[in-house]
């Protein structure tokens, strides 16, 4: 295969899947992908199949139903597992200083972009392909007809290439994987969600263009409403199921979001060729400190006048170590350590957070926006968070730093705690904004009528203890969760790129683990419920924290028989597992840090640790 793209003039591509091909992680990601696929179809397609068993004629017509729940889990897969594999196509080749080699080859920029993005495309088209005997399925049952098949087929080639240029633009853009990872997930989701957020806020103004829309679509008979509200999603036509496009004046809303996704595409593309001419050889460099650097020139720009004298709100720490050298130098070295830059982002976090409750108190006396805004700032502070807790110790690999640290006269637990007592202080500044959303949201609601999200219809007063103490405690136990989660990953992961993708990974896990391995296989089991069987799968339901976060929001909790006990059992399952992190961490430290314990031997003679040997060298 190499031999014939390098016929073709295309070395760079054949070289790029040789080395894939070498990968044995390449073969992992594959198996997984398959794997999880076809068990979330197994389960979506089980009331179908056990119809089927009883009555092979009742099952017919139903491929529709099987085809939209396809197409909704390739899509998500594409956008969960595109940018991963694409976003250091770039950043891999700069962090090894051999992006300058390819320009001195024969190859031009389009022609190293355009073979980078075939490298990663070509995978993922293969994961695409492994879906065909799934298609073929929900064909065979009828209700599909060609041109839903295709417009499926089609929605999932423009999500691919709509990713892929993304995360290529983004590795063209930064120098390092960590910061196209990031950023490539960032700009997806506001490419996803901006619109639609930007079309409720004009809803929540009182301008009703949702409305106007709605009168428009009806009276000329064209389903493009989910195509104006979200243009850059692919599936949005696929929201209410495959609509069918027998006619020209159907089909257009498709044809106008296909240009649109194709225009920004391109877009991306003409920026990844900008991009890497201009920011190939950038050195390295710290995007944040240079951030906080110009806001500090700005604020004291402002303090130096007549009305504040130079008064300094929050001073930084000593300027040298006590007793705690690693801590001092991660909170007085680092960007995002020392009290002044915490501040910053203390500010940046706050006020649009305070703005928005105070724009639902004067709009309105319910909640309104404030359920959203938590759910985001979730989103924000938990990528925060896994950030910065994988980077402590994969990051000083990287850096080639870790080895200079081993040889303080530390323990490694008290490295590991030192170097943790940034992410404590990040938690501590995080959590004020979560207290002012839960603060405005019991101020509003309390003693109100709360339609539930569960059993809809049903509607009591809102529970105020229930609430503080479900808001309160997933804070308290989901924030130290993620953070030894992703600080062990990163102390067991070699690389920073691959720690920040792991912990990233097995937070979405964590999330979806308790619905497809529990909930879903309890619903399959139980059959058809009723309500006592329905409250043991709403509780195990509630064992995943992307579950009961909304539910807490949306009042689910209050119509369960006995929330306390599923607000109990979730927290103290969680908060016994973060021990666990933390424990399994500072327990092998020395021995995941590459140090040898007080306790190993070699026959009968002991091998000193770093520390015992800088004390004996000292001593003598």
């Amino acid at each position: 295969m190499l031999q014939g793209l390098t016929r073709f003039g295309l070395p760079l591509l054949g070289k790029e899947l040789l080395e894939q091909a070498a990968r044995k992680r390449t073969y992992v990601v594959r198996v997984l992908y398959a794997g999880l696929l076809f068990c979330a179809s197994f389960l979506f397609f089980h009331d179908t199949l056990r119809t089927g068993v009883a009555s092979s004629l009742a099952v017919l017509g139903k491929g529709n139903e099987l085809l939209t729940t396809l197409v909704w889990l390739q899509f998500a897969g594409i956008c969960l597992f595109t940018p991963a594999l694409t976003c250091g196509v770039l950043t891999q080749e700069k962090e090894r200083s051999s992006l300058q080699l390819l320009f001195l080859t024969r190859l031009g920029p389009w022609t190293i972009l355009l073979e980078k993005l075939l490298s990663r495309l070509i995978p993922v088209f293969g994961f695409l392909i492994l879906s065909l005997p799934l298609l073929a399925f929900a064909y065979t049952l009828g209700g599909v007809t060609p041109a839903k098949l295709f417009q499926g087929v089609w929605i999932l080639i423009l999500a691919t290439i709509q990713m892929g240029t993304l995360a290529l633009m983004c590795s063209a853009f930064f120098r390092t994987t960590v910061g196209a990872f990031i950023w490539s997930y960032l700009l997806g989701l506001v490419m996803f969600g901006g619109p639609p957020l930007a079309w409720l806020s004009l809803d929540f103004l009182g301008f009703g263009v949702t409305g106007l829309f709605r009168s428009i679509e009806s009276g000329s008979n064209i389903a493009f409403l989910p195509v104006v509200v979200a243009p850059l999603a692919p599936a949005a036509l696929w929201i209410s199921g495959p609509p069918a496009f027998m006619s020209s004046n159907k089909f257009w809303p498709l044809a106008a979001q296909s240009s649109v996704i194709l225009l920004v595409s391109g877009a991306c593309l003409v920026l990844a060729r900008v991009f890497i001419v201009r920011r190939a050889f950038l050195p390295p460099r710290n995007v944040v400190l240079n951030v906080f650097k110009k806001l500090d020139w700005f604020f004291l720009k402002l303090n130096n006048n007549r009305v504040t004298r130079g008064v300094v709100f929050a001073a930084d720490a000593a300027a040298l170590p006590d007793d705690e050298p690693v801590a001092w130098r991660e909170t007085a070295k680092r960007s995002l350590g020392t009290t002044r830059y915490l501040l910053r982002l203390f500010i940046a976090l706050e006020l649009p957070v305070a703005a928005v409750c105070l724009m639902g108190i004067f709009a309105s006396l319910s909640a309104g926006p404030l359920p959203a805004l938590l759910i985001l700032l979730w989103i924000v502070s938990v990528l925060i968070i896994s950030v910065q807790a994988a980077s402590l110790i994969a990051g000083e690999r990287t850096q080639q730093t870790l080895e200079v640290l081993c040889t303080t006269p530390l323990s490694g637990r008290e490295i590991l705690l030192q170097k943790f007592r940034p992410v404590r202080r990040m938690m501590y500044v995080l959590a004020v904004p979560f207290a002012t959303i839960f603060f405005f949201e019991c101020g509003m609601r309390w003693r109100m009528r709360q339609v539930n999200w569960v059993w809809r219809g049903n509607s009591q007063e809102f529970d105020l203890p229930l609430y503080l103490v479900c808001s309160t405690l997933s804070v308290m136990v989901y924030f130290p969760l993620v953070a030894w989660l992703s600080f062990l990953i990163g102390l067991r992961v070699k690389t920073h790129a691959r720690a920040i993708m792991a912990s990233t990974a097995a937070i979405v896990v964590w999330c979806a683990a308790p619905l497809v391995f529990l909930t879903i296989p309890l619903e399959i089991s139980l059959g058809h419920p009723g309500h006592a069987d329905r409250e043991i799968i709403e509780f195990s339901a509630l064992l995943s924290p992307a579950t009961i976060i909304p539910s807490n929001e949306f009042s689910g909790l209050s119509e369960l028989g006995n929330p306390w006990i599923a607000v109990c059992c979730n927290f103290a399952l969680y908060g016994t597992l973060a021990l666990v992190f933390r424990n399994l961490s500072l327990k092998h430290a020395d021995r995941w840090l590459g140090r040898s314990s007080d306790r190993d031997f070699v026959g009968s003679s002991p091998v000193p640790t770093p520390a015992a040997a800088f004390d004996t060298g000292m001593r003598s």
